[in-house]
């Protein structure tokens, strides 16, 4: 399966968006990959926590308590945006019917929306 992978900027850190195999990798270290089932709906896209020192979604919730600067939300456009032809593949569904027009049509590289993380503070 030779196929070209939008590309999302998370922080300066690049990934890979492939719907066939449902993860975002790290273009420079592909071992380094974010499973699709820790995003969250949000809107017409998603949206997942990350670590930056990491470059990964939090080890545990006890991480994020503990040092809560460390992490950011990032939000994600709908993966049928970034890869119609992975979803096409992993679902068997002709491309034709996601995407009628052409594929150009289709990002190369998309800049994630990031926010800060933000803890309440427990009230007695």
């Amino acid at each position: 399966m030779d196929r070209q992978l939008t590309t999302v900027d998370i922080l300066g850190t690049l990934f890979e968006v492939d719907a066939y195999r449902e993860v975002l990798k790290q273009k420079d270290d592909p071992s380094n990959r974010i499973p699709f089932h820790v995003f969250d709906q949000k809107g017409d896209g998603y949206t997942f926590l990350y670590d930056t020192e990491r470059k990964n979604v939090p080890e545990n919730k006890q991480s994020v308590v503990d040092n809560p600067d460390r992490y950011r939300w990032v939000s994600i456009i709908a993966l049928m945006e970034l890869d119609p032809e992975g979803i096409a593949l992993r679902y068997e569904i002709p491309i034709e019917i996601l995407v009628p027009e052409n594929k150009s049509i289709i990002p190369k590289t998309v800049v994630a929306e990031i926010r800060p993380l933000r803890i309440k503070a427990k009230t007695a």
